[in-house]
């Protein structure tokens, strides 16, 4: 009888010996299988919640917000150094987005009309190193005036213009006290670039500063003739589509009879 039960025990012990280490070796692979997934997890987890943190930083983060006010490309050429504007603008574009628009809405947001319903003005204290636009022509400096044909841009016409060179005036100039921001709205923007074949972009503020007019006066002087022709020509030739308005031009011309611009 003990012949026969041993080799059935045995049987027995190998079935459960057999089980324990197929219980043991499940564990231990499951083990092995877990825990790469969950560091998977956990490392995605964390990426994912850096790239939010970063998405947010780009886009302002919580405490973040869109201005009002931004530069329009076309007025980057004053903040160009050696660029083709005769009226340089030494300061840092994006420091000076910032300052215009803390200014704006410290001044409760108010805008001056323009000559026309798209455009506008904000008057600031000169901030910059940025000198007066325009000299006083005289009996002594006459002389320096010098005249030439100049485009704004490439794709525009070139019209005759007057100025001060620059160098020959440097001890009659000065400071000047004021900052003349000319806003354009975005729509106005936008019609102007179309016509221009250039892209609109995906700027959604409402104004964009397209120039930046150095001056003693915190009032409008008035628009250069050439400025106000080039307006009437139409956006397809780099104006406003304005229409010409003789007393308004009448005016221009007195003024920059006696006045050029320093380039």
């Amino acid at each position: 009888m003990y012949v026969c039960v041993y080799p059935e025990l045995m049987r027995l012990i190998l079935v459960f010996l057999g089980m324990v280490v197929v219980c043991v070796s499940q564990g231990i692979l499951r083990q092995a299988l877990r825990l790469p997934v969950r560091s998977s997890l956990r490392s995605r987890g964390g990426l994912s919640r850096r790239m939010d943190t970063k998405s947010k930083a780009l886009s302002g983060g919580a405490s973040g917000g869109k201005c009002d006010i931004v530069m329009d490309p076309f007025c980057l050429r004053q903040f160009e150094e050696g660029g083709k504007s005769s009226t340089p603008i030494d300061y840092d574009v994006k420091k000076f987005e910032a300052k215009i628009n803390e200014l704006y809405e410290a001044g409760g947001k108010k805008l001056i009309d323009g000559y026309a319903t798209f455009c506008k003005h904000i008057f600031v204290p000169n901030f910059t190193p940025a000198v007066s636009v325009a000299l006083k022509i005289t009996p002594e400096n006459e002389h320096l005036v010098k005249s030439g044909y100049k485009s704004r841009k490439a794709n525009e016409l070139a019209v005759l213009s007057r100025w001060f060179p620059r160098e020959v005036v440097a001890k009659n100039i000065k400071e000047a006290k004021y900052l003349d921001i000319i806003l354009y709205s975005r729509e106005q923007i936008i019609k102007e670039r179309k016509a221009m074949n250039e892209g609109v972009g995906s700027e959604t503020a409402p104004w964009g500063i397209i120039s930046v007019k150095p001056s003693d006066v915190d009032y409008e002087t008035p628009m250069q003739p050439i400025t106000m022709m080039r307006n009437a020509l139409g956006r397809e030739e780099g104006g406003s589509g304005v229409s010409l308005d003789k007393e308004k031009y009448e005016e221009s011309v007195k003024y920059w009879s006696e006045h050029a611009i320093i380039s």
